[in-house]
């Protein structure tokens, strides 16, 4: 078969499908870390200290870890249109009604429903990507989508100066208007996936018939080679057996405590670097877009390299070990030098997660693969409640700044090396890359 239809449906993937779910990311992770943006006001009007502050930021991860692997078998069973839409309007409802919050207790209680609204949307949509792209175009894809998370960091800290500069208008508070408008694009995108995401790639709108016969007919050929190999279980007890898993989600628990550790509190760093220059809080929120900046080209180019030479393992180790270096560097620093090897680890840190989350998709498929995905990223997420809590009780003590960065260093040098534990080849998911590689040359 010609290669032309199915380089005509990587296009089309790339130019209707990615960006669309790239949006859905980014409005997700707004909704997840625009507390960073409103902590001063919120801390102000509620009473809370920097330690309850933390307490809520992370618990909205208690909510999201133990709904997580439900969700994602409910997507598997009833399609990724459905289960999205239901869980963008979900989310939409509670995070706008965090704008009606009175009490330090309704603010910890919409953030741990938060977490359950939201659980089993970024897993599943790894999860469909799977389905849709290539072994050989899999990171680069997955880097794609999961630029949301930076640029949310990116284009956060300036949507939200300008919502918080709202402050007074109608009689509400800045950081009111600020989580009740960024929560109405959910709510809006639920009907338009309703209506508009497609399943698989025979109802995709923009794929003609060949294009999609070509595509599906690669995927289910790969499927057939991985199954046939022995090499991919499909049992949800089957693949939580499997130790690579396990092992997969106790490495993601160190990447996301080291991201999630941080990424609450640059908003304060970038604030502490420029008070000597007599920085205004709006300043702070708007320089808060660098680190995230270097994010999205990080990731572009780790996952662009990791497809090109079909290896995962060694690009993430590398990333760990120089985001764990630029923390440590963050200790010795201070002013403008911690903030920029901040922004360095950040970047690393982001870079990893194309490759990463390539792996499982590699030994697991079917519920073994819904259930999986959702457990690495549940382990990971325990991460995210726990580093936002201990870093916001470290940094209420004198010097705590570095005691809290070399925590996260040490725990971002600990995740390099559980990366090297991975196996050196992917066996058979090699040849899967080196064949649709050859098979399938992008058009530039």
């Amino acid at each position: 078969m010609s290669s032309a239809p199915l380089d005509r449906a990587l296009v089309g993937i790339r130019r209707h499908l990615l960006p669309f779910l790239f949006l859905l990311y980014l409005v997700a992770y707004l909704d997840r870390v625009n507390i960073s943006f409103a902590a001063a006001g919120v801390s102000a009007d509620l009473g809370l200290t920097t330690a309850s502050y933390g307490v809520a930021a992370g618990i909205f991860f208690l909510g999201y870890v133990l709904f997580e692997i439900p969700s994602n078998l409910m997507l598997e069973r009833v399609g990724a249109r459905r289960w999205i839409s239901r869980i963008l309007l979900s989310w939409g409802v509670v995070a706008g009604l965090m704008a009606f919050i009175v009490s330090a207790q309704q603010f910890n209680g919409l953030r741990l429903l938060l977490g359950v609204a939201e659980a089993g949307f970024f897993p599943g949509i790894v999860l469909y990507l799977s389905q849709w792209v290539p072994a050989a175009q899999r990171s680069r894809t997955l880097a794609g989508f999961m630029l949301a998370i930076p640029m949310a960091g990116l284009l956060g800290g300036p949507i939200s100066a300008g919502l918080l500069s709202l402050h007074g208008v109608g009689g509400f508070a800045g950081w009111r208007w600020l989580f009740l408008l960024e929560a109405l694009p959910a709510i809006v995108l639920a009907f338009v996936v309703w209506r508009r995401l497609p399943d698989r790639p025979h109802q995709a709108r923009w794929l003609s018939v060949e294009e999609a016969s070509a595509l599906e007919q690669v995927l289910q050929e790969e499927q057939i080679q991985l199954q046939g190999s022995g090499r991919q279980v499909h049992g949800l007890l089957a693949g939580l057996r499997q130790p690579r898993l396990w092992l997969l989600g106790i490495l993601y628990l160190a990447i996301a405590t080291g991201f999630y550790g941080f990424s609450f509190w640059i908003p304060r760093f970038v604030a502490e670097a420029l008070s000597p220059a007599g920085g205004s809080p709006v300043l702070a929120n708007l320089v808060s877009a660098v680190p995230y900046a270097l994010a999205v080209a990080a990731m572009l180019l780790v996952g662009a390299s990791s497809d090109r030479t079909g290896e995962q393992r060694m690009h993430v180790a590398v990333a760990l070990a120089v985001a764990a270096v630029s923390l440590g560097l963050a200790i010795a620093g201070s002013g403008l030098v911690r903030l920029a090897m901040i922004s360095v680890s950040t970047a690393a840190t982001f870079s990893c997660l194309g490759p990463f989350w390539t792996i499982p998709s590699q030994f697991l498929g079917g519920r073994a693969a819904a259930g999986g995905i959702a457990w690495i990223n549940s382990v990971g997420n325990i991460g995210g409640f726990l580093a936002p809590i201990v870093m916001g009780r470290l940094m209420m003590r004198p010097g705590g700044d570095g005691l809290a960065l070399t925590g996260l260093a040490v725990v971002l040098l600990l995740a390099s090396a559980l990366a090297l534990l991975l196996p050196r080849k992917q066996g058979l998911a090699d040849q899967l890359t080196t064949n649709s590689c050859s098979a399938t040359p992008h058009r530039r």
